[in-house]
C-alpha cells in the first residue's frame, strides 16, 4: 500500500528529538506534552490529586468541584534539549573500543496555555465548569550533521563533504472543557471533553555536497530535500474523573481518558531519497488517520502531619499504546506502558512551598528504552496573583540507526546502529488568581 511509504517521515523524526521530557521514541505521533500546573510539574508530574488549577479540565475534572470560586491560570514553558548521536568505533576484530560524536545539537523550545473556570454555580448545585486551552502533542525538531569522508587516505582528512538538516515543526492542541461536582462531602466527580486539532511539517534536506567526493551523487545537484506534511489533523476524546477522601490524611483519585482517533490529509514529496526512514516513492498525498491511546491513571496522596502541611503523592497511568494506530506507520507495533510519578509537597510556616518529584517513563516504541527525570519547585504572591515556577531535568538513552544512511554518499550500509544520548532541561512558570 503505497500510504506505508509516508511511515518513515513520521517514524523517526519525532524519534529523533522533541521538547520538556518529549520521549523521542514516540514514534509518527508527536511527543506528549505534560499539561499539568507548574505545581503538578515541581511534584513530579503527579496531577490526580494535586491539580489545583482550571487545567483539572483536561487531567481530572472531578478536581474542579474544589473552585468556589472562578479562576484563571496562564503558563509558559522553555526547554532546552542537548543530543548527541555516537559512532561505535570497533577494532579490526569487530570488539567495540568506545564512541565518537558526530553530530551535536542544542535547541531550545517552548509552548504556552491558558486555564479558566467558573467556581461553583449555586444554581446547579455547586457544579464548575473549566475551560482550557493546551498543548497535546509537539512536533517540533531540530538536527544538524556534519557529513565527513571517513576515508582515512583522503587529503585533507575528516573533510566534509555534507551537510545535513532535519527540522520539524507544528503541534497538535486541545481545548477541553469539563465539569465537576461533589455528590457528597468526600466524593467528586466530573466529566470533560477534548477538541484536538493541529498539523505539522517534517523536512529533511542535504546541502553543500561535494560531489567530487560522493560520486554515485547526482552532479547536477548540489543540495536537495525531503518533505513531508499533515494538515487539517481533527477528533476528539472524552474524560472521566473521581476523587475519594478516605480521611483526613488519605485521599485516592482515578481518571480516565478516551483514545482520540484524528483525521486529516497529507503531503509527501521526495527528492533522492536522502534517508532510510523517508519514502522514495516521488510526491504522494490524500487522508490518513491518526488514533493516539487511551488512558487510565490511578493516584494516592498522603498527608502525614498533623498540620496538614505536607502532602505525598503518588500516580501511576496505564497508556494503552498498543491500540495506537497510525495508517502512516505501515505496521509499526507500539507496546502499553506504565508511567511512575511521585512528588511531595511542604509549605512552611510562612507559608512558602517547597517541591521535590521524580518520574520515570518507559517508551512505548522500545522496551528498553525509557525516561527518568527529577523536578522541583516553588511558589510565591505577588499583589493577589500567584505565582508558580518549577524546573525539570530529564535524560535517557537509546540505540538508533543513523538518519542519514551511508548509502547515501557511496558508503556500505553500516549493520549497526548508533547510540543516541538526550539531556532535557526545562522549566515552567504559571500565573493564576481567584476572584
Amino acid at each position: 500500500m503505497r500510504r506505508a511509504g509516508i511511515g518513515g517521515v513520521l517514524l523517526t523524526l519525532v524519534w529523533v528529538y522533541c521538547a520538556w521530557g518529549y520521549t523521542a521514541l514516540e514514534l509518527g505521533t508527536g511527543s506528549e506534552v505534560f499539561q499539568g500546573s507548574p505545581r503538578c510539574v515541581g511534584m513530579g508530574e503527579v496531577s490526580l490529586l494535586c491539580e489545583d488549577s482550571p487545567r483539572a479540565a483536561a487531567l481530572n475534572p472531578a478536581l474542579l468541584a474544589r473552585f468556589a470560586r472562578p479562576a484563571f491560570s496562564a503558563s509558559y514553558r522553555l526547554v532546552a534539549a542537548e543530543e548527541d548521536w555516537l559512532l561505535p568505533v570497533h577494532d579490526s576484530f569487530d570488539a567495540l573500543l568506545g564512541y565518537e560524536t558526530y553530530s551535536h545539537n542544542w535547541n531550545t523550545y517552548h509552548d504556552a496555555d491558558f486555564a479558566v473556570t467558573t467556581g461553583g454555580i449555586a444554581g446547579l448545585g455547586g457544579a464548575c465548569f473549566g475551560l482550557a486551552y493546551l498543548p497535546a502533542y509537539d512536533f517540533d525538531y531540530d538536527f544538524y550533521q556534519e557529513v565527513r569522508d571517513r576515508n582515512t587516505t583522503s587529503v585533507p582528512l575528516d573533510k566534509i563533504i555534507a551537510k545535513g538538516f532535519v527540522e520539524g515543526g507544528g503541534a497538535i492542541r486541545t481545548l477541553s472543557f469539563g465539569v465537576g461536582k461533589s455528590l457528597m462531602d468526600k466524593i467528586s466527580v466530573g466529566l470533560g471533553v477534548d477538541y484536538l486539532w493541529g498539523d505539522y511539517d517534517i523536512a529533511a534536506r542535504l546541502t553543500e555536497v561535494d560531489t567530487l567526493k560522493v560520486p554515485c551523487w547526482d552532479r547536477s545537484l548540489a543540495e536537495t530535500s525531503d518533505v513531508f506534511e499533515a494538515s487539517d489533523l481533527g477528533g476528539i476524546r472524552d474524560h472521566l474523573g473521581f476523587t475519594y477522601e478516605v480521611n483526613r490524611r488519605i485521599e485516592i483519585g482515578a481518571a480516565y481518558t478516551s483514545e482520540a482517533e484524528l483525521d486529516g490529509d497529507y503531503r509527501s514529496e521526495s527528492g533522492e531519497g536522502l534517508m532510510w526512514f523517508l519514502p522514495r516513492e516521488g510526491a504522494l498525498e490524500g487522508g490518513f488517520t491518526m488514533k493516539y491511546p487511551a488512558c487510565l491513571s490511578f493516584g494516592v496522596a498522603y498527608r502525614p502531619r498533623n498540620e496538614l502541611a505536607t502532602v505525598i503523592e503518588g500516580n501511576v497511568r496505564y497508556v494503552k499504546w498498543g491500540d495506537a494506530e497510525n495508517e502512516a506507520l505501515g505496521g509499526k507495533d507500539f507496546e502499553d506502558i506504565y508511567e511512575w510519578s511521585f512528588g511531595v509537597e511542604h509549605v512552611f510556616y510562612n507559608g512558602q512551598p517547597v517541591r521535590f518529584g521524580f518520574t520515570f517513563k518507559p517508551s512505548p516504541a522500545d522496551d528498553e528504552t525509557s525516561e527518568a527525570a527529577v523536578t522541583m519547585g516553588s511558589a510565591m504572591r505577588v499583589a493577589g496573583f500567584g505565582i508558580d515556577f518549577a524546573v525539570r531535568m530529564g535524560w535517557r538513552e537509546y540505540r538508533e540507526f543513523s538518519l542519514f544512511d551511508d548509502t547515501t554518499f557511496c558508503a556500505r550500509e553500516r549493520e549497526f546502529s548508533d547510540k543516541v544520548e538526550d539531556t532535557l532541561i526545562g522549566a515552567t512558570i504559571s500565573v493564576s488568581r481567584s476572584f
